[in-house]
């Protein structure tokens, strides 16, 4: 597993929404969708609640690897990792937690319903110019 370099952890703090792909696993059709409620749970582990996940869910199901896409003026990152659903036990409840009290907070009636973890493979710089597309971590 690769550690998430302290630039990229703070821009994905900073940002507040990201690109998460995932793809089936038969026929390789790749999904986006974004994500809000996010969170870094340690430099090799991210964590990213699920309200609305419906073919992101199915392409979990079927396929462990996603990508995770963010840039703001400050810069872009791509991270590469490895998933693991949960929708039940401690370390969903924690999370749930977490993502019920801030919806809460916004006076949304939406709850958490599950999560991803994800597992970080590779961190790339996705930023323009000469060093785009390289690997940092």
């Amino acid at each position: 597993m690769a550690k998430i370099p302290q630039e990229v952890q703070e821009l994905f703090n900073k940002v507040p929404t990201i690109v998460f792909a995932t793809a089936s696993k038969e026929d390789a059709q790749p999904n986006v969708c974004m994500v809000t409620m996010k969170k870094i749970i340690d430099d090799e582990t991210i964590y990213l609640s699920d309200q609305f996940f419906k073919k992101t869910l199915a392409n979990i199901k079927e396929n462990s690897k996603a990508a995770l896409s963010f840039w703001n003026d400050d810069g872009a990152y791509e991270i590469y990792g490895t998933m693991r659903y949960v929708n039940e036990g401690n370390e969903f409840e924690e999370q749930a937690t977490w993502v019920n009290a801030a919806f809460e907070q916004m006076g949304v009636p939406i709850k958490a319903k599950g999560g991803v973890f994800i597992h970080v493979d590779a961190v790339y710089n996705s930023a323009g110019g000469p060093s785009a597309g390289t690997q940092i971590a």
